[in-house]
């Protein structure tokens, strides 16, 4: 049997299932199976004898069924999903020592089985309402290892984000965790996202943490020096896990070779039930 008459059967057995159903919906005897196969024979030969007529047949049929365009539709979303969510979690394997670098800031246990990683834009409205409830997770997890990774994708259209950043960074490299999670935290609960914020908002909180000598430091990183370096590679590191903007996660155990099947990498903004079961996940 050739190929072109599989295919010939295969959309014969549709025509003949669509025309059954539509025939039993209007009559209360449903046809047999004998019935139904006889015609699908029919079918199957009047598109041999008048293969130009398969075109609309197949428009006919996806007329009178748009439910099977729906549920195909559905079936490729969830498939592209998939493979999608595969590919995220090979880049973290391949970039797990980037994702849970020291260098980065980060509050827990540095030994935790697993971490939290987060990209995350100051001036971003989907990262500032994502704020508290990282902050939820955070509390509920102290045995987890939580890493910020400054991402101002922001910065060229509102300057405010890329100050916010390294200051940030600095506030991490002069305080340590415990500081810079309490800044983050104070930045995002002041709501001012997209532009609204100001330089003098950030000077103004940044007093509590830094010293007018290094907030005078952070004014001239914009271009080089450790905090651009790290920021820069941020972005690198955002464009090789494939990020599209923020916030991004990425749970993970954080033992040597870990298991791929426990990794859930969420490109987007998400909620504290997700959060917690992909750390349960990463727990194994």
């Amino acid at each position: 049997m050739t190929i072109h008459r599989i295919k010939l059967r295969h959309l014969a057995a549709l025509m003949a299932l669509a025309w059954a159903t539509s025939a039993s919906a209007k009559e209360s005897n449903a046809f047999s199976t004998e019935q139904q196969t006889q015609i699908g024979q029919i079918a199957e030969s009047y598109l041999t004898a008048h293969p130009d007529k398969m075109g609309q047949a197949i428009s006919t049929y996806l007329a009178d069924h748009p439910e099977f365009l729906i549920a195909a539709s559905e079936s490729l979303r969830q498939r592209q999903q998939v493979a999608q969510q595969q590919a995220y979690t090979q880049m973290a394997l391949e970039y797990r020592d980037d994702l849970l670098s020291t260098q980065s800031p980060s509050v827990g246990p540095k030994t935790a089985k697993v971490a939290v990683v987060m990209f995350f834009d100051y001036q971003c409205s989907w990262c500032s309402k994502m704020a508290p409830v990282v902050e939820q997770v955070i509390k509920a997890n102290p045995d987890v290892r939580f890493v910020f990774k400054e991402l101002p994708i922001f910065a060229s259209r509102w300057p405010v984000s890329g100050l916010a950043a390294r200051v940030g960074e600095q506030v991490w490299l002069g305080k340590g965790g415990e500081a810079y999670l309490q800044w983050h935290n104070a930045l995002y609960a002041t709501g001012k996202v997209e532009g609204s914020m100001t330089e003098q908002d950030v000077y103004t909180l940044a007093q509590h943490y830094l010293t007018t000598g290094q907030l005078d430091a952070v004014k001239h990183m914009q271009e080089n020096g450790p905090i651009h370096d790290a920021l820069l590679a941020n972005q690198g590191l955002a464009n090789h896990m494939n990020f599209g903007g923020t916030p991004d996660f990425v749970i993970m155990p954080q033992g040597d070779n870990p298991d791929v099947q426990r990794i859930t990498v969420i490109p987007g903004s998400t909620t504290q039930d997700m959060l917690l079961m992909a750390i349960q996940k990463a727990k194994g």
